[in-house]
């Protein structure tokens, strides 16, 4: 992995080449350990390693992007050079204010050895341990174990220097029999935070307990949501409207509602970058700092988070979150405040309801009220007299995600990091649902 000192000496080279008026030059980079397994072996190990500079230019009010992995002097005075000529060859943009001030980032804690110089020999050996517990109910197993290393850099022609590298680890698995098949994820900054046996667990417990499902008429329902489909729901929330681009434009779920009581008083939750009970990075890929935003506060709607860009259309302050090269601002390390209800007692508390560990391949059906379109997944039964009674066939869905935030009425006391990708975390705990839509039944 390249250390701090060679990553800022390659972004000065890099920077001296420019004859923008302005610079600035973003590095990413990533040591990658993988190991993917199915039928209970292990098929491929991956080891990849790869930096990337991406540059932009600024000519009056014209931005101009470009992107190389050919770290040559070559190569990246080309990329300097082409970032420059795509900047004069843009349209002006009137709301374009120039690059932003530098400003110094806190240091955060999200670097593990064990992590960082895990063998392809512990991976196996963690595979290894969940296989065994799927063979032991005739399960087939299969998944995915990675390890590695970030690094991110960022300087500019304004002042701003900034570094910092960090460790990842996740582990992902999916059990299947000839009628059910459950699913279980883990990820983090440092792998002895994962309870892999846990995990494995997990996953064959909701494939043997969702052996032969039965079907169940479609409608509303109260619902208590595990972990994974509250995660699917803060990230649909962030990628459809909590950046200010998307309320800017009109687009966001939060227009209309900044300010105004949407959800249910149980919800509460912030975006906070540096962190370290997500997926800390102490800045954004314009070397700005990533603030802490409480977006949702009680069931209230705060404000969105901000870029450079978008915070001098508003006359605001870059919150830090230019979360990649190219795109909108994102909360990216997202948190739900806790209640204090375990999950036995938010499933204890429903009369009759559905039990949903997952929703899969969710789509944006319409952004007013962030209206999403889905199914259930590995693992749904139904809850009778407080007591999970049997596993149902998965359901299809159309919710608004707004709406069924609003109809918390209670929130777990545990709460679960799911690293979603490196650069997108979230800490959430399961919720209990006073209703919740599904319009189909899945063959």
């Amino acid at each position: 992995m390249i250390g701090e000192k060679s990553a800022l000496a390659l972004l000065e080279k890099a920077l001296a080449y420019s004859k923008a008026e302005e610079t600035d030059i973003y590095l990413s980079a990533q040591d990658l350990g993988l190991s993917r397994f199915a039928g209970g072996a292990i098929h491929q190990n991956v080891a990849h390693s790869d930096i990337t500079l991406n540059i932009r230019s600024v000519a009056g009010k014209r931005l101009g992007r470009a992107t190389t992995n050919d770290l040559s002097d070559s190569g990246v005075q080309k990329a300097v050079e082409s970032a420059h000529q795509n900047a004069l060859l843009m349209p002006e943009d009137p709301a374009l204010i120039g690059l932003p001030e530098p400003s110094s980032a806190v240091n955060v804690a999200s670097w593990d050895e064990a992590t960082a110089f895990c063998s392809p020999e512990t991976r196996a050996s963690i595979v290894q341990g969940i296989c065994l517990q799927g063979k032991e109910h005739a399960l087939n197993v299969s998944g995915a174990c990675r390890t590695g290393v970030h690094a991110i850099a960022v300087v500019s022609s304004r002042g701003a220097r900034a570094y910092h590298s960090g460790t990842f680890a996740g582990l992902i698995i999916n059990t299947m029999s000839s009628t059910s098949a459950g699913w279980a994820k883990g990820g983090g900054w440092r792998l002895s935070d994962m309870d892999t046996e846990a995990l494995g667990r997990e996953a064959v417990s909701k494939a043997v307990d969702g052996r032969d499902p039965v079907a169940v008429e479609p409608g509303r329902y109260p619902v208590v949501l595990d972990t994974y489909a509250v995660d699917d729901i803060l990230e649909a929330l962030s990628l459809y409207g909590m950046g200010a681009q998307a309320v800017q434009e009109g687009r966001s779920w939060m227009n209309d509602l900044i300010g105004t009581q949407a959800m249910s008083p149980n919800v509460t939750v912030w975006d906070e970058g540096s962190s370290p009970l997500g997926w800390p990075v102490p800045f954004d890929a314009e070397g700005m700092p990533r603030r802490r935003v409480d977006i949702i506060t009680r069931g209230v709607v705060n404000t969105p988070v901000h870029n450079s860009y978008t915070a001098g259309k508003d006359g605001a302050v870059s919150t830090g979150h230019q979360a990649y090269f190219s795109g909108g601002p994102i909360a990216s390390n997202l948190f739900m405040r806790e209640g204090d209800s375990s999950l036995q007692e938010l499933i204890g508390s429903t009369e009759r309801g559905l039990y949903v560990t997952r929703f899969f391949y969710t789509r944006l059906a319409h952004s007013n009220g962030c209206v999403m379109t889905g199914m259930t997944r590995d693992g749904t039964f139904m809850i009778e007299n407080g007591q999970i009674t049997h596993p149902v066939k998965d359901l299809r869905f159309t919710q608004s995600y707004v709406e069924a935030l609003g109809s918390v009425e209670l929130v777990g006391s545990e709460s679960k990091l799911v690293l979603n990708e490196v650069g997108f975390a979230t800490r959430v705990p399961a919720l209990k649902l006073s209703s919740f839509n599904f319009t189909g039944v899945t063959v």
